[in-house]
């Protein structure tokens, strides 16, 4: 499904196994997009997903957490998300951030803070 504008009601693709109506439909959209002012190949459309903005590094100088998701500045605080990652992967993030989940629970399970704090 796609939607072309914010109120719009989802766009549903026909299968690959209809390319003449897959066509039809884009073209479609097309029209709906140039008519809103969009130019062909001009205009970019642009990925919502947030990402990168706690890049994971080699560095606390380039970087906000290490390869293992733990902050820089903070120890034992895990960013464990999207956001570690070093820039935009310009797709779905979906996949990437579940094996970063996956990389970063294994390290957390195994976690001990070297010098314990206590809170009282």
């Amino acid at each position: 499904q796609l939607v072309v504008g914010k109120y719009d009601e989802p766009v549903d693709l026909p299968p690959l196994s209809e390319p003449e109506a897959r066509k039809k439909v884009v073209k479609g959209i097309m029209e709906k997009l140039t008519k809103a002012g969009f130019e062909p190949y001009k205009d970019t459309v642009l990925s919502a997903h947030q990402m990168g903005t706690c890049r994971m590094g080699a560095s606390p100088t380039t970087s906000v957490v290490k390869n293992t998701c733990e902050c820089w500045e903070c120890e034992g605080l895990f960013v464990v998300d999207a956001a570690s990652f070093p820039t935009s992967s310009g797709a779905n993030p979906m996949i990437t951030t579940y094996a970063i989940g996956y990389m970063a629970s294994q390290h957390i399970k195994n976690f001990t803070p070297a010098t314990p704090k206590s809170r009282l």
